[in-house]
């Protein structure tokens, strides 16, 4: 028992499956596991969002500083220097390059997010002749960033060290399709600019040939892949469905408030961590509001 308020942030998954194992959830779906109903929330684990992408990669005509600094002996070194002073190749990440566009016009918001990578995906530390070099390369990770598929975190048996099942249902609107298409096609027009001719070599993945539609979809439907910003399983708001009201405070049932990205009714149209750390700071404030309204009574 609890002299005071529980707070859960177990996360996307582990929020609405914990939930669910203490009777907090769809009851028909708590009772085909023996679960007692506590709170009938059907919307426990439901409204799971989630950023899907796809990739584009190229080879370098020429190798970069990248493949360079990544030779055994430079990069050895280099770890030591950046162990020592804070500052090196070794602290950076060949990355940070990031645009977000809209695939038409009438979008509202940006819908598409560019992630550029100065690196080929595969890399290691070589040394000749007991370590080949990896092929030099960069990529694109093209992603949709304003998904209309919803999936859902539904319990696979009352035994609580049973892995949850997770059903993402990606790609299951069209629009969705129609953002990765499109900014597959912005990223590949990029790369094609006269000022990018100094680096590209070629496209190698998935290659010059795939071009129509149904080409692009089939590279979207075999490599796409999360972008691990999942959302929504435990959704805030103001009607009587929602799982938390604007406090966080999960309805029907006293003393228990949810603070992570659960309770995100919408994904944000772009990487996760900055509101999730907002979420926190204003649960925080919440609380000790409260406390302060209490002291002053």
């Amino acid at each position: 028992m609890a002299r005071r308020e529980v707070l859960l942030a177990g996360g996307v998954i582990n929020t609405p499956q914990l939930m669910m194992l203490s009777g907090i959830g769809d009851s028909g779906e708590l009772a085909a596991h023996g679960i007692e109903t506590k709170v009938d929330r059907a919307q426990v684990g439901k409204n799971l969002q989630d950023h899907v992408s796809v990739i584009l990669m190229y080879r370098r005509k020429q190798p970069g500083p990248f493949l360079k600094m990544m030779r055994a002996d430079r990069i050895g070194l280099d770890f030591v220097k950046t162990y020592l002073t804070g500052k090196g190749f070794s602290g950076d990440v060949p990355g940070g390059v990031v645009a977000f566009l809209k695939s038409d016009a009438s979008r509202p918001l940006p819908d598409v997010q560019l992630l550029f990578t100065a690196a080929p995906l595969g890399a290691w530390p070589y040394m000749s002749p007991f370590k080949a070099p990896f092929a030099d390369g960069f990529a694109t990770r093209i992603v949709a960033v304003q998904p209309e598929s919803r999936g859902s975190v539904r319990l696979a048996s009352s035994d609580p060290v049973a892995a949850p099942l997770i059903h993402q249902n990606f790609l299951s609107s069209q629009r969705d399709w129609q953002s990765l298409r499109a900014g597959f096609r912005v990223a590949r027009n990029l790369a094609s600019q006269p000022s990018m001719a100094p680096f590209v070599g070629a496209e190698f993945f998935p290659g010059p040939k795939c071009e129509s539609d149904e080409e692009i979809d089939e590279h979207i439907r075999k490599t796409s892949i999360t972008v691990h910003h999942p959302a929504g399983t435990c959704r805030m708001g103001v009607d009587a469905a929602s799982v938390v009201d604007p406090e966080l405070r999960v309805r029907g049932i006293a003393g228990l408030r949810v603070v992570d990205a659960s309770v995100m009714p919408d994904l944000v149209c772009g990487n996760i961590n900055a509101a999730v750390v907002m979420i926190a700071e204003k649960a925080a404030d919440l609380i000790r509001s409260r406390a302060q309204q209490s002291v002053a009574a």
